[in-house]
């Protein structure tokens, strides 16, 4: 008797054989004809020692079958294929937080407040283990995983959803439900905000203070709960932020001094940038004529009503220096646009920097 086909990846059952292939209609994984004939060698296999299954390539395909979903805001496939890397990621944070955070998206549409309590339950809980899961060797990946999840949660708490209202035979509403998932959120943000605590301990980064400060910050806006709630955890986080950084560029001293000299190079060279600008002949041409028409303001200004000719002469000559100085700041624009454009490159890496030396890498 033979054995049954299982797929190795997923344990599904449900193989079929398309194009010389057998292909598991549950997780994708394909197998060749000689390797689902060894898979169904009646009895056992007994293999010594550890044997590593390379899954990396599921994990990519998923993930981006995942991350698809969720752009599409299509949360019942979101949570499917967040389910399927976690399968073969166990440590995957991105696949804990959001194969249960879709499911609760699912549950703000629905009315059933005991269903939605449930999803939430299991959401607040996969949060609650996100920080166990947290590997310093994912730093790089997980700072965006980190990033996202807190930009998510301000939008649900902030988002609207479906709540039950009571009303009157008049159409007035007595009550409602609302503050129930409104309590529910509350208890995501205590959560998050003691996963990410944990998390920082093991490894702290500046970037964890500011989203977890700007999470805080969206929720108090929202007016949901009380005044003041969240201020505590703002200024906390904007404290530890000070410290992170100060801490950062201790370990990274000869970067900072990099950056530094990088900064007062730039600046130097937008100063001389300017300079040049001013000695254009262009601007000196712009400059003339604008002393000019000042020079004859003042003139007009001390002329009486009574010399009308004298006045309405004067006029006339400002009224032409002013159409002279419009193609002239015309020709300057055109004379100094590579050099504004050399600025603004310039500076846009100064504000780049501002930023770095500012929040850390």
């Amino acid at each position: 008797m033979m054995k049954q086909l299982t797929c190795e990846m997923c344990g599904g059952t449900d193989l079929i054989k398309d194009g010389g292939v057998f292909t598991c209609q549950t997780c994708g994984c394909k197998y060749s004809v000689e390797e689902a004939k060894k898979m169904m060698i009646e009895g056992t296999v007994d293999v010594q020692g550890t044997v590593k299954v390379d899954n990396s390539e599921f994990v990519e395909k998923y993930l981006a079958n995942a991350r698809r979903a969720k752009e599409k805001e299509d949360w019942e496939e979101t949570e499917k294929y967040y389910n399927l890397v976690e399968q073969n990621d166990p440590d995957n944070i991105e696949a804990i937080f959001y194969s249960a955070y879709a499911k609760a998206k699912v549950s703000l549409t629905d009315q059933d407040i005991h269903k939605r309590g449930a999803t939430f339950k299991v959401l607040r809980n996969c949060v609650s283990v996100v920080d166990d899961h947290y590997k310093i060797e994912r730093r790089d990946e997980n700072k965006k995983v980190i990033t996202d999840m807190a930009s998510d949660l301000a939008k649900m708490i902030c988002g609207s959803f479906v709540y039950t209202e009571w009303k009157n035979k008049y159409g007035m509403v007595l009550r409602t439900n609302e503050i129930e998932t409104v309590n529910m959120f509350g208890g995501l943000l205590d959560e998050f905000r003691e996963t990410i605590n944990n998390i920082q301990q093991k490894d702290d980064q500046p970037y964890m203070h500011i989203v977890a400060a700007g999470l805080y910050q969206r929720a108090k806006a929202t007016g949901r709960w009380k005044e003041g709630i969240f201020d505590g955890w703002i200024v906390a986080e904007s404290k530890k932020l000070k410290k992170s950084v100060e801490a950062y560029w201790e370990e990274h001293a000869s970067e900072k001094k990099d950056l530094e000299s990088e900064k007062t190079k730039l600046q130097s060279q937008i100063s001389e940038l300017n300079k040049q600008i001013e000695n254009l002949q262009e601007h000196k041409a712009v400059q003339d004529i604008e002393e000019k028409i000042s020079y004859y303001n003042e003139k007009l200004a001390g002329l009486s009503l009574f010399k009308r000719k004298e006045l309405k002469e004067t006029q006339t000559v400002i009224n032409d220096l002013k159409e002279k100085l419009e193609g002239a700041e015309k020709d300057l624009e055109n004379a100094a646009r590579p050099y504004k454009a050399s600025i603004q490159q310039k500076q846009q890496r100064v504000d780049a920097i501002d930023k770095t030396l500012k929040i850390g890498i």
